[in-house]
């Protein structure tokens, strides 16, 4: 496997990386605002890099590398079909695969079932896409955040089994707010200039976690202004995770 470090950063490549290890924050810290910052809900699925490459034997070919390399695509067949809803190819996605139940929530336990043997629970697994690393055979990696995000929305089609996670710029504090409502596990404050950097724990991303009965922050509204409604909860409950 080659060093993560040692990855081109820049230029064509014939063919993706066997490998790669996600980028990962930091130690976690009490949420906050930003304008520097997308600040992105966070399930607490299964982290995996999706490799989508050309098609084999009439089909897109799709592997999902967890942190430590293995392939979760033998245990989640029906992320296959994430494949055709990436239009540059090959490319590699970073993301989060996650069961919701049927109240939109994440389900642990059917999840860690189909990690440890496969088994259908009658609730479908879904890949939740937040950054595009590689896309049409050449590396974004060193680009920045905010231009991987923009081609990420323009490269892929959203389905059933693909979600593209929502972000918003500056309200860290009223999503993280949102997201404990919702029972999610947190929030991710991603840098919008940040590159990605493989296999790499940075500051640039910073992990905001639930921690229950903690007290809800509240940042205080600038002087002279009245606070501004974010429509943060609407924007959790459209993601389509009805029946």
């Amino acid at each position: 496997m080659p060093d993560q470090l040692s990855l081109s950063l820049t230029g064509d490549v014939a063919r993706l990386p066997r490998s790669m290890r996600p980028m990962m924050p930091r130690s976690p810290e009490p949420p906050f605002n930003s304008d520097e910052h997308v600040f992105e809900p966070c399930w607490g699925g299964k982290r995996a890099l999706a490799f989508v490459e050309p098609e084999r034997r009439g089909k897109p070919a799709l592997r999902l590398l967890d942190e430590l390399g293995r392939d979760l695509a033998p245990h989640l067949p029906e992320l296959a079909a994430i494949a055709a809803l990436v239009a540059e190819v090959p490319a590699i996605l970073d993301g989060e695969v996650v069961v919701p139940d049927r109240a939109g929530r994440m389900d642990s336990e059917a999840l860690s079932g189909r990690m440890a043997d496969g088994q259908a629970t009658g609730l479908a697994p879904v890949y939740l896409a937040f950054d595009l690393l590689w896309a049409g055979g050449r590396p974004l990696v060193a680009q920045p955040l905010l231009k991987r995000r923009e081609r990420l929305a323009k490269s892929v089609k959203p389905g059933p089994e693909l979600v593209i996670v929502p972000g918003v710029v500056r309200d860290g504090v009223d999503l993280h707010d949102a997201v404990a409502q919702q029972g999610l596990a947190g929030v991710m404050g991603r840098h919008l200039r940040s590159p990605y950097l493989p296999g790499r724990h940075s500051d640039l991303w910073r992990w905001l976690p639930i921690v229950p009965g903690a007290v809800p922050v509240r940042a205080p509204a600038p002087v002279g202004l009245a606070p501004s409604p974010r429509p943060v909860l609407a924007l959790i409950q459209r993601l389509p995770f009805e029946d």
